[in-house]
């Protein structure tokens, strides 16, 4: 039974338990609202992850996401669209596991068409950069690095020991005919492995080794060939085949497109790089 009381509220009586009327909601009905409100919250945050060990463009600790691609995805999908996004930092490879079983909505890298399979990705890219071969000034081989025009120069050069960092997908599929390839979990650990010369080379953004190189106090002891590029590449923001937020993209398509063409797009990559000091 119920009654109105003074107050404006019912007074329930519960004949199961007692015969005394209180006032306010239900047990389940206030677990039921509190579940509810999380569902709907949850329902409308998209989760982009980003990986923990490629700092400064992507970093982070506990699951907290830092870095260049975090602050793209905020700027645009949180700032200009205002989509709700959350941010998590995992090993590289636990991300793109993550996204294939539809566990998280999507990540942050350069198309591969092993990445094509699970995900659809932006249309235009946030930013480009250029993937060039790094080594040690001492390293014997670097008047034969010096000669190398295109990957498959280094694919007939013997005696060169290759380095990139797990979970890598462009590294996987362009140094897959090397003879002599090593991994570490950790890229920002490359710099240092190339000045002690337990590897020779290192095809990576020239704005990120540089930077990791500087930090750790090493890089005049390494050398940079930046000329030509191995390749160029677009980083675009993934959202994955079993993610609920697919028919996002169209929008943050436009979106890419509008900035790219008022040259708001090159305005913020220079802001954000310039924010952690890449040069």
């Amino acid at each position: 039974m119920s009654r109105k009381s003074p107050s404006g509220l019912y007074s329930i009586t519960c004949p199961t338990t007692s015969n005394k009327p209180y006032t306010g909601f239900s047990l389940p009905l206030c677990i039921f609202l509190i579940t509810f409100s999380v569902n709907c919250f949850a329902d409308n945050v998209i989760t982009i992850t980003y990986g923990s060990k490629y700092k400064p463009f992507a970093f982070g600790n506990n699951s907290v996401a830092y870095g260049v691609q975090k602050d793209f995805v905020e700027k645009i999908l949180s700032e200009k669209m205002g989509i709700k996004v959350n941010h998590e930092a995992y090993p590289w490879r636990r991300c793109q596991k993550y996204v294939r079983e539809g566990i998280k909505d999507g990540f942050f890298t350069v198309a591969t068409a092993e990445r094509a399979e699970y995900t659809i990705h932006s249309s235009i890219p946030f930013y480009e950069t250029n993937f060039v071969m790094h080594t040690s000034k001492r390293n014997r081989n670097v008047a034969r690095l010096k000669t190398v025009k295109s990957l498959k120069d280094l694919e007939a050069m013997h005696g060169i020991k290759h380095i990139y960092m797990l979970g890598s997908g462009w590294h996987e599929n362009a140094l897959k005919n090397m003879k002599n390839v090593i991994t570490t979990p950790d890229a920002s650990t490359i710099p240092l492995m190339l000045a002690l010369q337990r590897a020779d080379v290192y095809i990576e953004q020239s704005e990120m080794f540089r930077y990791q190189a500087k930090e750790k106090g090493i890089l005049d002891e390494l050398l940079t060939l930046n000329e030509p590029p191995m390749k160029k590449l677009g980083w675009h923001i993934f959202i994955g085949k079993k993610s609920k937020h697919q028919s996002l993209m169209p929008k943050i398509n436009d979106m890419l497109e509008q900035l790219q063409a008022s040259g708001e797009l090159e305005k913020i990559k220079m802001e954000i790089f310039k924010k952690y000091g890449i040069e």
